[in-house]
């Protein structure tokens, strides 16, 4: 049931795009990436990213401005879809650990998430364009948003859910 809401959410929002700034806009899949592996734990956001990326791979629309095909997987943006495996497991991982909820925790792993989707993507589109420095300028800002507000949404989920229990445990 969880990895067939994780793949919902990706498929309905990881194709948008906001074109804010520059070649490269701020698209929500790193966001629903993340949300997947955090919310639900490294099993079910791995399981949910594969699923996302194998449907996009035979060519339904889900991945940013709604496209698809295998070309996007073999393309200079490659990548970033393996980063979003990597990233669903190592933040899942760390989201399960005990304490992850604090807030300075939390946000760190939001980070970290970006950071190695960012990793894999940048690595990978440099065998394309020698100049991918540029790629780097135009990806932070978007990065650092979605951490924060994945932070912000995750805290409030959380103490929303704490306050929930307290309530109903009180009576």
């Amino acid at each position: 049931m969880k990895t067939m809401l994780a793949l919902l959410l990706l498929c309905a929002f990881g194709p948008v795009r906001l074109d804010l700034k520059g070649e490269f806009p701020i698209t929500l899949q790193s966001f629903f990436v993340l949300l997947a592996g955090i919310a639900f734990g490294w099993r079910v956001g791995a399981l949910s990213v594969f699923l996302y990326i194998v449907i996009g791979a035979m060519g339904v629309p889900v991945f940013a401005g709604y496209y698809g095909g295998m070309g996007h997987l073999t393309g200079s943006f490659g990548g970033f879809f393996f980063g979003f495996i990597i990233a669903a497991l190592v933040c899942g991982y760390l989201a399960e650990l005990k304490g992850a909820e604090r807030p300075f925790l939390s946000f760190m792993i939001w980070t970290l998430g970006h950071i190695i989707i960012l990793f894999f993507g940048f690595f990978w589109f440099r065998l394309f364009d020698p100049d991918w420095r540029f790629l780097l300028e135009d990806t932070l800002p978007g990065a650092a948003v979605k951490s924060a507000f994945g932070f912000f949404l995750v805290q409030l989920v959380i103490r929303f859910a704490s306050r929930r229990g307290e309530y109903y445990n009180s009576k």
